[in-house]
């Protein structure tokens, strides 16, 4: 009797490309026209308008908060502000040792202590705890960044909104408004973005009937990789590196002639101008506008309209423009954030759209279980370990 045929070799999505995972009422990220869309409004009537924690609430209720409900949404982050003295002692025994997301990972871990309720899956609940969690990430950070640095320690009033706690632990004074309200506007433009690689992880842990302790830890652990949150940095490197926009040119045309990716550029998903590239310029143009660095944004400005002018001669019909990186290396710089922050403070206000997509999720669980297609060997023989 001669064996079955072998099955026809399926269609492997590499990166799960073009593969939908779901319907989601969070966001809509439209590649074709460069839009952004979350829960029904355009992400320019969002950011620059909108407090973050507003957009943290549309996130997870679906609607803008009236006056009543965002009081009780801040009261109850002031509430929660505090870190678990477990959370504080770990930070500070590897803070010297750890660099930001290696850190904010491992701290992100012991929120569980002491937090009621935390393997319940009651809907009503993982809303309160989200904006539990949201209001911790800013300490975590915070503190990490000043036992890092060797700083004392200072008190933050826990009825501060995000930005205002972030920018007072890390450079140890309340913030001008100006600076707090930039960053505000940072956070709005990177609170939610898709199906990225990050939330894809926050997806699947949830969908395990996990708590969402686990799944902020994992999907932290997804934004670290540089192909996803960590290029704000390089950015900043490079250009510094160019110095003037008289050198732009220059410089992009033997930085790509060296092989090398022009960072701040071309997006898996975006054909066109990341519509977030377009809030974090209008942002850090109305910064510079008050006492801000005028140099640095016009630089910003000619290297991007260089880059795309040189990517379209040297790598014609790859529709290769700015994505979000290039100008959130320029607004963090401008509100005085550590380059090595970067990615840390990313995760701050990713942590809204994590948690939304964690209260979906729940709200129609199945697990996430995608298949393989085996390649390897098969009809091996067991041969005793004397004998091999």
């Amino acid at each position: 009797m001669s064996d079955a045929p072998e099955a026809a070799r399926p269609t492997i999505a590499r990166g799960l490309e073009g593969v939908v995972l779901c319907e989601t009422k969070i966001a809509e990220v439209d590649g074709t026209n460069g839009r952004l869309t979350i829960q029904g409004y355009d992400i320019r009537e969002l950011a620059g308008k909108a407090s973050f924690e507003e957009v943290a609430f549309l996130l997870w209720h679906g609607s803008l908060p009236t006056e009543a409900e965002y009081s009780a949404l801040r009261a109850e982050m002031a509430a929660a502000r505090a870190l678990p003295d477990a959370t504080v002692d770990l930070l500070k025994a590897i803070s010297s040792e750890s660099t930001g997301m290696h850190a904010v990972r491992a701290a992100a871990g012991t929120l569980s202590v002491g937090e009621e309720s935390v393997d319940s899956l009651d809907i009503t609940l993982a809303r309160k705890r989200a904006a539990r969690l949201l209001a911790k990430m800013p300490v975590i950070v915070g503190n990490y960044w000043r036992f890092r640095q060797g700083l004392p320690d200072i008190e933050v009033d826990p009825s501060a909104s995000v930005s205002e706690t972030l920018l007072h632990l890390i450079k140890g004074e309340k913030p001008d408004p100006a600076i707090a309200e930039a960053l505000d506007a940072y956070l709005v433009a990177v609170i939610e973005h898709g199906l990225n690689a990050s939330t894809f992880v926050g997806r699947c842990i949830i969908s395990t009937d996990s708590d969402m302790v686990s799944a902020l830890t994992g999907a932290i652990g997804g934004l670290k990789g540089p192909k996803h949150g960590g290029v704000p940095g390089p950015v900043l490197d490079m250009l510094e590196d160019i110095g003037t926009p008289e050198n732009a040119d220059a410089w992009i045309r033997k930085h790509l002639a060296d092989g090398k990716r022009v960072m701040g550029f071309g997006h898996r998903i975006y054909k066109v101008r990341d519509p977030r590239a377009q809030v974090l310029s209008d942002a850090a143009d109305k910064l510079a506008g008050e006492g801000g660095d005028r140099r640095l944004h016009e630089l910003v400005k000619a290297v991007e309209d260089t880059t795309v002018r040189v990517l379209a001669e040297i790598k014609p019909g790859r529709d290769l423009y700015a994505n979000v990186e290039l100008y959130a290396a320029l607004i963090l710089h401008a509100v005085g954030i550590p380059s090595e922050l970067f990615t840390p403070v990313f995760a701050v206000g990713r942590t809204a759209g994590w948690t939304a997509h964690m209260v979906e999720q729940l709200e129609d669980n199945r697990l996430i279980r995608p298949n393989s297609y085996y390649t390897g060997p098969k009809g091996k023989t067991f041969i005793p370990r004397n004998e091999r």
